[in-house]
Formats: structure tokens, sequence, C-alpha cells
């Protein structure tokens, strides 16, 4: 059972789940992919993805904090589907599945840390905010010491971010994530999303693609777009992805304040990412958060050069100079500089883009990511009875 809670058309974590469990041998696994839904959530689209892929997959309502119900139908799905290895993907399926293992003793509970992070007071909006984050990360840190081992994080950076703050380092295992390099290619399709939303082909276009909230450092973003735009305002920005609450209405506020809205589209929530990546010139991410953005590695799989902040995994994917530049959180001169270099050097462009598309397909080859969550499979299912801690 493939364990996770998320929002609306969900992120990357989402698609390596699904991506693995429609290429899973099936005379060796069968996969349920189970989602906690939120009530209220309407706009929920992983079913439909799940459903094109013609996977196994069933979604549960979770109502509250900790939903007993909830709970109980997920002990029924367990005893239902032999469950015999629970693997979470979030805080949320790392807690319920403490209490899925208590109901459910055979079950053996597998964790996979997409996103591990430390803040400060200062970066939480003051002590309430910095106190939410201590007791859940102190939460979810105390979970993930119960399971047995391996843990999974997606990068080195999230490893060394759980051993610093008190995981064994033999403990966690190092699994990056990965896509179909063979899917994510820029010559599949001829790009219609300029025309759709009314841009110029002779436009630079800029672009970002995930969900737009905090962690993505959207306001660094629309200051980096200011500056570009004093040097070339013909470009244009755009941000494809949805955000909690009013988060993307303050950011549209943002851009107006700034006097760029007229060069800045923010275009929602989008299933068709290929037709996007394909009409980019330049993939921009400011985020203050990462683990191992699937966004970054399909910019770099579809040939677009990438400026990023240094954050977290991203180091790991992107070879300053060579693949793309990045920069320090929150540099704002530095980003908007190195953008500007790549709109005035062509060539420098088309070297990043061959070079990204080879180190995709050197180094995150999803078939070989694969093969190795298949072998942890089968050695929890084998070694450990408890399938908590040794």
């Amino acid at each position: 059972m493939e364990l996770r809670g998320t929002y609306k058309g969900g992120g990357g974590p989402d698609k390596t789940i699904l991506l693995s469990a429609e290429r899973h041998d099936e005379s060796r696994f069968f996969v349920l992919v189970t989602y906690l839904r939120q009530p209220d959530d309407k706009e929920f689209q992983i079913g439909k993805m799940a459903a094109d892929k013609g996977i196994h997959y069933v979604e549960v309502i979770d109502r509250r904090l900790i939903d007993v119900k909830c709970i109980l139908d997920l002990s029924r799905l367990i005893s239902k589907y032999n469950i015999d290895i629970l693997h979470a993907h979030d805080d949320k399926s790392s807690l319920y599945g403490l209490f899925l293992k208590i109901m459910n003793p055979e079950i053996k509970i597998m964790y996979t840390c997409h996103l591990y992070k430390i803040y400060n007071a200062s970066d939480t909006g003051g002590f309430i905010g910095y106190m939410n984050h201590v007791i859940r990360r102190k939460t979810a840190l105390y979970i993930m010491k119960l399971y047995a081992s391996p843990l999974l994080a997606v990068s080195a950076a999230t490893k060394n971010l759980l051993v610093k703050d008190g995981i064994k380092e033999f403990k966690v295992k190092v699994l990056l994530n990965s896509i179909d390099h063979n899917f994510w290619k820029r010559e599949r399709l001829s790009s219609t999303f300029r025309k759709e939303l009314n841009i110029s082909e002779d436009a630079f276009l800029i672009g970002l693609i995930g969900r737009l909230g905090y962690d993505k450092g959207i306001p660094t973003f629309l200051k980096v777009a200011g500056k570009v735009l004093s040097h070339h305002p013909g470009a244009v920005f755009v941000l494809v992805g949805e955000g909690r609450l009013n988060e993307v209405d303050l950011f549209k506020k943002e851009s107006e304040n700034l006097g760029i809205d007229k060069s800045v589209i923010f275009a929602g929530f989008r299933s068709d990412l290929i037709n996007i990546y394909s009409s980019l010139d330049l993939f921009l991410m400011t985020s203050l958060a990462e683990g191992l953005p699937n966004t970054v590695i399909e910019a770099m799989s579809m040939e677009v050069p990438v400026v990023s902040t240094a954050v977290d995994g991203v180091p790991e994917l992107v070879v300053d100079g060579e693949t793309g530049f990045l920069c320090d959180i929150g540099d704002v001169d530095t980003l908007a500089k190195k953008v500007v270099e790549l709109i005035e050097n062509e060539t420098l462009r088309n070297s990043f883009s061959k070079a990204a598309r080879k180190r995709i397909e050197e180094k995150f080859s999803f078939e070989r990511r694969l093969q190795l969550i298949e072998g942890y499979y089968l050695n929890l299912s084998a070694n450990n009875k408890n399938g908590m801690r040794d």
C-alpha cells in the first residue's frame, strides 16, 4: 500500500508514486495506491491521474488531525487486499502507520522522506509559527525513529538533515527521485501553450511549475522578474500551479505592487506539463526548501535551462555553470543577473540544455530507481518481521 495525503493536483511525490505503481512487475507485486482526501477538496486530481495509468487506486476521506474512521477504513483495506507493506510518504500517513501497525501487527512499515526542513523562528512568521513547526518536526522525527531500516530520503541533502536531527546514518538510504526521460522529451509534441495565453513566439518565456506556496519563494521570483524586466521588458514570466487558501491572490497583488503584472501570468493548475515545458526558454526556481524537485528534473530532461536557488537536493541535480546556474536563497540580484545572462547568450543556453538532458539520462533513470525500491520491498518483507525499529 502506497499511502499519502495531498491537496488538489499533488506534486512531485505523487508523480513518483503513480509511475512506480504503473511500472512495478505485476507478477511479483500488487500495489494499492491509497490517498487521504480532505472532504472539502473538490478539485482533487490524483484519482484521474491514477485512472489514466490503469493502476489500483482508492481514496479514503480524512476529516481531521486524527480521524478514527479514516484509520478504520485504512485497516479494512489492509485486510481486504492482504497488504504486507505500508509505504508512507508524508507526516500524516506516517502517523497513521503507527495506528495501523497496532491494528495489523504483521504489516511492515516503510517511509520515504520527500522533504525535511529545519526552520528558524525568522522563517516561520513568529513564535507561534515556529513552535508549530518544531512540534510537527519533532513528532515526525520520533515516528521515523520507530520505523525499521531503511528510511528512504529522496536526496543526500535530505538524508544529511535527518542525520543532523538525530536519525542514525546507517538507517537512512538515498533513493533519488527520477523520471521516465523517454517520456519527458522536448520533441514529443509542438507546444500550443503560448498561443493559448496569447504570448508571442518571439517573447523570452521564463516559467515556474509547482505548488505556489511559501516554500517556493514566490516573492523572490517576482522580485527577480522585476529586475529582469528592467533589462528585457519583452520577457514574460509564467507561474503554473495553485496555492492554498488565498496564497495566489496575495502573489498576484504583489506583482501589481511591483508594477510587473502585465508581464507575469498566473496560469493555474495544468496537467499538460510537456506542452508547457516545450514552450519555455528558461526555468526559474526560487525555492526556500526542496527535497529533490521533480519539476527541475523534468525541465532538464526537456532541455530547458535552469536557474535555481542552491537549496537542499537541487545541487545534486543542477551542476552550476554546466547544466544551469545556482544561486543563494533569496539572492534576488544574482538570480536576476543569471537570468539576464542566459537571455542574452543563446550559445550558453544551448550548451546547458544539452548537458542537462545528458545528466538526466545518465543519473536519474526511473528504471534504476524502480529496481532499487523493489529490492527494498523484498528485503523488508523477507528479513524484518516487525516492520518497526530493530
